[in-house]
């Protein structure tokens, strides 16, 4: 049996699976999941940091399946608009994000984001009688609704998220603290979102590095201009705000290596 690492483009999520048969890298097959047929890429992914799954490979995607699958995006959208109408009337607060049939329409999975707990079960009713089919209500966090939504973000760029990110790692405030961010403000610092910007994430182990071998705050240094004590760091320009004995202050450049 030969391990396969498949993106799926529902979740965007990458799963390993097991197959007798080889596929290559880009290719789109067909996956059973029990619950319906989904499509997915197959790509390059680390073992160890991906999840196995039992799900089926079914078969590479042909060309018949493409066209069966964006004849169903119509279905998709009248679909959302039945939900949406559904979750109007009933005053539930959630906000619908997508509605996706899978490829065999066997299920049909809404996606939704809310800040609390819902009870939808009249939803849910309303839903399966409707559409005679197996439905999901899957709550989506608001990284994972900013990806399936797409856009652009504030650097002008399409989202992180959807362009080459996979499965998303947290970010914290403490990143933006080591890159000294956290005073610019949590607009400046965070995505279409609302939540901080993936891309904090990316540098903070160069800047973690880079900070352990500068003075640190308060520590009492030598300068070309005579001793003082450390003020500030500035990470990327490589200095350090030095109040001299004096009273003065000076830019003192640090070289590491």
């Amino acid at each position: 049996m030969k391990k396969i690492f498949a993106k799926y483009q529902t979740t965007s999520r990458i799963l390993r699976l097991e197959s007798q048969e080889d596929f290559k890298i880009g290719e789109k097959i067909l996956i059973d999941t029990g619950q319906g047929i989904e499509v997915a890429v197959v790509c390059r992914a680390k073992e160890k940091e991906v999840e196995k799954c039992e799900d089926k490979i079914l078969r590479q995607m042909t060309d018949e399946d493409r066209g069966k699958l964006k004849a169903l995006r119509e279905k998709d959208q009248k679909a959302f608009s039945f939900c949406k109408q559904r979750i109007g009337l009933l005053r539930l607060p959630m906000k619908l994000v997508q509605a996706q049939h899978s490829l065999d329409e066997k299920k049909l999975t809404f996606y939704f984001i809310a800040e609390e707990r819902i009870d939808f079960r009249e939803l849910l009713s309303q839903l399966i009688s409707n559409f005679h089919k197996n439905i999901r209500l899957q709550q989506l966090g608001a990284r994972d609704a900013a990806k399936m939504i797409k856009g652009i973000g504030p650097c002008g760029r399409t989202l992180c998220c959807q362009n080459f990110l996979e499965n998303i790692d947290s970010v914290t405030l403490e990143m933006a603290k080591e890159q000294d961010l956290a005073a610019v403000g949590s607009n400046k610092i965070s995505g279409s979102c609302g939540k901080l910007m993936c891309c904090l994430s990316f540098e903070v182990d160069v800047y973690e590095k880079m900070r352990q071998k500068m003075p640190k705050i308060n520590d009492k240094i030598e300068t070309k201009k005579g001793k003082g004590t450390v003020l500030a760091q500035n990470i990327l320009k490589q200095t350090v705000l030095v109040l001299l004995e004096d009273g003065s202050k000076i830019e003192e450049e640090i070289y590491t290596k």
